[in-house]
């Protein structure tokens, strides 16, 4: 399963890991962004939920059209645009203007995670499920949710590792960039 799913299954990691970072550095990104606002910040992380439909429908007639592997691979690029995209933001420290420019970029950015997210899980279960094996394909589709799991993991292990190295300051002031480039 392994064999064959891997590049599949390591791109569910990698999109889980990019859509779990945010929550884990919700504190700095309340911060930075929100001036202090929690609820404007979880608003901020909610948004994704909102653009989940509109993405499996759209990346659902990608994979129709274009074909599976063309709509995954368009998923993990916007998953990766829009979380590598966080990271490069201005913030508030930048000036008021900046962080009015770089709160309205985090929420399109974070539009364009929660398409991608889900077109990318939409599209990697049909497929599995079209190319599977009957005997195995109860285990390939568990792979997708466990490799959701091991996405939320990393995120954790990677900020629980930022914060054990440079300390939860550094972290909340200027690491948490780090996490998501």
């Amino acid at each position: 399963i392994l064999r064959v799913y891997w590049s599949l299954l390591l791109g569910n990691v990698v999109e889980w890991y990019e859509f779990a970072i945010y929550g884990y550095l919700e504190p700095a990104l309340e911060e930075k962004f929100f001036r202090g606002s929690a609820i404007a910040a979880w608003l901020g992380f909610g948004v994704t939920f909102f653009a989940r439909p509109l993405g499996g429908a759209v990346f659902g007639v990608v994979g129709d059209r274009l074909g599976r592997s063309v709509a995954v691979n368009i998923t993990i690029i916007g998953m990766l645009i829009g979380t590598c995209g966080q990271g490069c933001l201005p913030t508030f420290d930048n000036g008021e203007t900046a962080g009015i420019i770089g709160v309205v970029c985090l929420i399109f950015l974070r539009l364009l995670q929660g398409m991608s997210a889900a077109g990318e899980i939409s599209t990697i279960s049909t497929y599995i499920a079209e190319v599977g094996r009957r005997e195995s394909l109860g285990m390939s589709m568990s792979m997708i949710s466990m490799t959701c799991n091991v996405g939320f993991l990393l995120a954790k292990a990677v900020v629980f590792a930022m914060e054990a190295i440079f300390g939860k300051p550094a972290v909340h002031d200027w690491g948490w960039r780090g996490a998501v480039l």
